[in-house]
């Protein structure tokens, strides 16, 4: 055979071969033009929210938001990621802090959420304020609304919610303790369930009842309280954790005093005709 007819041959043999190359040849994992059309693609199909399974999610704009989101401090934006959470969680923290088995944080674990520490609170002032009102209304007094009781509420109720925890972190922080803010005030918010029972059942016209309340709420609620803390405060020297520690059993007994005095010493009086 001569040479120009062994290369006719080889040229042919090897054509089939070019050809599946061309076929089966995959660009999509390269990286040179086709590998950056790809991704350009894909970036456009995922930045079209019809075409992404996500775009149905309510909540996965928030998740996206606190996993990689910046947003400065005083907007709404920044705010939205401590609540989310649905209701079924909230409910499970609610039920830890009245039976303080296990440690709260770990229950909460990586997302601290603001949703039940402003709902908890915000729910007893209102409950406050109708057994307030119905207590008037029964008693001989002129009108059965009390505002002012109502404004006292907000201010004393939201103070030690809002207020306790950032003086607790503050100190805490001071002492080379390392708290976390969001979980502290989320400690005393939930701590506050308890509360919502209770000021439904102090309507009832007895005075002894109301005092046994008042001390079931504040030993429930504080041993919610300091059992959580106490692995914190333990971090600092002996003297000043059991200062600390006194501190806030004290600052929580107040509470509960004001509650008594200002929301449960209402009597119970005939209507005259």
């Amino acid at each position: 055979m001569s040479r120009e007819e062994y290369s006719v041959v080889v040229e042919m043999d090897d054509e089939p071969a070019r050809r599946e190359e061309l076929e089966f040849q995959d660009f999509s994992s390269t990286s040179g033009v086709g590998g950056k059309i790809s991704k350009d693609k894909q970036a456009s199909s995922n930045n079209d929210g019809f075409n992404n399974a996500s775009f149905f999610d309510s909540n996965q704009s928030i998740r996206n938001e606190s996993q990689g989101g910046s947003y400065p401090l005083w907007s709404i934006e920044y705010y939205a990621r401590y609540f989310d959470v649905d209701t079924t969680q909230v409910l499970e923290r609610a039920s830890k802090s009245l039976f303080p088995k296990d440690n709260f944080v770990e229950t909460v674990g990586s997302n601290p959420d603001l949703y039940g520490p402003f709902w908890i609170p915000t729910t007893v002032i209102f409950l406050l304020f109708v057994t307030a009102t119905i207590a008037k209304f029964i008693s001989d007094k002129d009108s059965p609304y009390d505002f002012i009781i109502l404004s006292f509420g907000f201010a004393a109720i939201y103070t030690y919610s809002f207020g306790m925890p950032f003086i607790v972190w503050g100190a805490l922080k001071y002492f080379g303790c390392s708290p976390s803010l969001l979980d502290t005030i989320g400690l005393y918010g939930y701590s506050l369930t308890i509360w919502l029972p209770i000021s439904i059942i102090n309507i009832i016209p007895s005075d002894t009842v109301r005092w046994a309340l008042v001390i079931v709420g504040f030993a429930i609620s504080g041993f919610f309280i300091t059992r959580n803390l106490y692995p914190i405060i333990s971090r600092a020297d002996s003297k000043t954790s059991r200062l600390l520690l006194i501190f806030v059993l004290a600052a929580h007994a107040a509470f509960a005093l004001l509650l008594k005095f200002k929301f449960f010493s209402y009597q119970w009086k005939p209507k005259s005709d």
